[in-house]
């Protein structure tokens, strides 16, 4: 897969920086935009994606292992990095957003150590962080809320792996829906102590059915407030609905300039397997 770098110009991630994007009142909902299709999660599948630098090279990978139709775990490596991270979550069916999840540093030898963890709730997230390298060298807050920008609402940091989760359940799937988008600091200050911070709302709309990658998917673009501008798009799975490619040109993080992911392979997975998995891909020994 080629991969040509987009532009990255983010207005909106400068109004993050200076701690300007606020949620205001009770979040706007779209949960009636949903249908729970509990036939549309596979359990005990890893869903394996390369991560592709600006020059088009591999940068990474980020494995997404469905152990139950509740719980989500997700794993990213750097390329020569030596360790990852991983991200173990729970999902509330009923709002289609994370109910609780923790971060965690994953070692070369298996040693794991947890970064922080969080709750969401009726119209914020609240957070704790237990390891101040997560800050970058940054001072920043070990408790904080968050309030979200709309229901469901999204983590960007993940590469909105559980969007692409949650659009599984979209009840029409040639519509739109709108989702509120949190997104990892970019910027940490005493103005701006917090983790994470409201980037604001993204609508999600059906573009059209391709063929992507060889397979048959439903193309969707993302934009809004919270993209700062700028639109990216991602290819669903047309019959089973998991996340084939995702293309969006605004960073995720302070490390990445943009989202650039596309599907490796897709396999079945015992959990006693998983942290065995995990240390495969650090060593970059994915197969």
């Amino acid at each position: 897969m080629k991969v040509k770098l987009g532009a990255t110009l983010l207005v909106g991630m400068l109004m993050l920086a200076q701690g300007e994007v606020q949620a205001q009142g009770k979040p706007a909902s779209a949960v009636k935009k949903f249908r729970f299709k509990g036939g549309k999660i596979e359990t005990g599948r890893l869903y394996a994606y390369d991560r592709f630098d600006p020059a088009g090279g591999r940068a990474g990978s980020v494995l997404v292992y469905v152990p139950d139709r509740k719980r989500v775990e997700i794993f990213r490596a750097k390329t020569g990095a030596g360790e990852g991270q991983a991200f173990s979550g729970e999902m509330n069916w009923d709002t289609f957003t994370l109910r609780s999840f923790e971060v965690s540093r994953v070692s070369r030898d298996g040693t794991t150590t947890r970064q922080a963890a969080g709750t969401f709730g009726d119209g914020a997230l609240a957070v704790s962080v237990e390891d101040p390298a997560l800050y970058r060298g940054a001072e920043g807050a070990a408790t904080f809320t968050v309030p979200l920008p709309a229901i469901p609402a999204h983590l960007y940091s993940l590469d909105l792996i559980t969007l692409g989760l949650a659009l599984r359940h979209v009840a029409d799937p040639s519509g739109s829906v709108e989702v509120g988008v949190l997104t990892e600091n970019p910027k940490v200050g005493p103005q701006s102590p917090n983790l994470f911070v409201a980037a604001g709302t993204a609508t999600v709309e059906f573009v059209e059915d391709v063929t992507r990658d060889g397979v048959s998917c439903g193309k969707y673009r993302v934009s809004g407030p919270a993209l700062g501008g700028q639109e990216g798009f991602v290819w669903l799975h047309k019959d089973e609905g998991y996340l084939q490619d995702a293309e969006i040109p605004v960073s995720p993080t302070p490390d990445l300039p943009d989202v650039k992911i596309t599907l490796r392979s897709v396999e079945k997975l015992s959990e006693k397997d998983w942290p065995a998995r995990r240390l495969r891909e650090i060593s970059g020994v994915p197969r």
